[in-house]
């Protein structure tokens, strides 16, 4: 039986809650409102993201999304236009966040290079390290 990680294409970061890396999300029709999200994992292929219950937008399999900004703290990693879909959703009535797990659709080059970047200085910082 194959195992979950090696059906994965990209290598995957992940982040703690502590490291505040945020993803500023609109919607590509405007028709509904901007918001954001605590990233919990990244990689070229997609993302996971949590969002609190209150500022749920009742995501769907198979929404669109356009991330627009991709920040840790108050700098500004990624601020190009990253299409995505929502590929599945966690709501647990017993936990206060809803996950969603997102792939990107079509990555540009140039945002894909910006994304690289980030995730190799991460994977960098962690060789030896258990983060």
């Amino acid at each position: 039986m194959d195992g979950f990680h090696e059906k994965r294409k990209e290598v995957r970061v992940y982040f703690s809650p502590e490291e505040n890396i945020c993803g500023v999300f609109v919607f590509p029709d405007f028709g509904r409102f901007s918001f954001s999200a605590l990233i919990l994992d990244l990689s070229l292929g997609g993302m996971h993201f949590t969002v609190k219950r209150e500022k749920w937008n009742s995501l769907e399999l198979g929404c669109q999304l356009v991330l627009a900004r991709l920040s840790k703290g108050e700098d500004v990693l990624c601020d190009r236009a990253i299409p995505l879909t929502v590929r599945w959703v966690l709501d647990l009535p017993m936990v206060s966040s809803v996950s969603v797990g997102c792939e990107f659709d079509g990555l540009a080059e140039d945002g894909r290079k910006l994304l690289h970047s980030f995730l190799a200085e991460k994977l960098a910082a962690c060789q030896g390290n258990d983060c």
